[in-house]
């Protein structure tokens, strides 16, 4: 027997792993890969969580970033206190809520090649989560390489989606 359960209005099996997607954009301002890294989430399993974090999604030049965003599904979470790291530890404290609460397989991605991430990454593996690291080159901490379960570059993602459908 089967045991499915209802997740966003949708029934999965046990077995089909959730996939979450956390985005510091003020780290990784990269709106034209967020199509393709949905698709490569979407590869790994069913997507429960989709949020990219910004100190100021009201500025002119962030408008249409902001949109592109909105249409792929992604939630776009302002973060209005002034302390430095703001972005990263509202990011932090949303995925270890989610991963304290989610019982069943489950896969982190991170975009952000921040060193604050070495503090969430040992959370989430302590909960049996599998963490996925998406940096920038030449803006990656190498402890998140070795931390990671994966860890790959952004504009990698293409690459990615090419052998993920090889493989399929």
């Amino acid at each position: 027997m089967t045991d499915n359960h209802l997740v966003i209005g949708k029934q999965i099996s046990q077995q089909q792993s959730l996939v979450s997607i956390y985005w510091d954009y003020q780290n990784i301002p990269d709106v034209k890969q967020a199509k393709n890294l949905l698709l490569f989430a979407a590869s790994l399993g069913y997507v429960v969580t989709r949020k990219v974090y910004d100190k100021n999604w009201q500025q002119r030049n962030k408008i249409s970033q902001k949109r592109t965003f909105v249409n792929l599904g992604y939630d776009c979470v302002p973060v209005v206190q002034k302390i430095h790291d703001a972005v990263d530890f509202c990011l932090f404290y949303d995925c270890s809520d989610e991963a304290a609460i989610s019982l069943y397989p489950h896969t982190f991605i991170i975009v952000s090649g921040d060193g604050n991430g070495e503090i969430l990454i040992p959370k989430l593996q302590n909960k049996g989560k599998k963490v996925i690291i998406f940096a920038r080159p030449g803006n990656e901490n190498k402890n998140l390489e070795r931390l990671a379960n994966e860890f790959y570059f952004l504009d990698e993602l293409p690459n990615l989606l090419e052998s993920y459908k090889v493989a399929a």
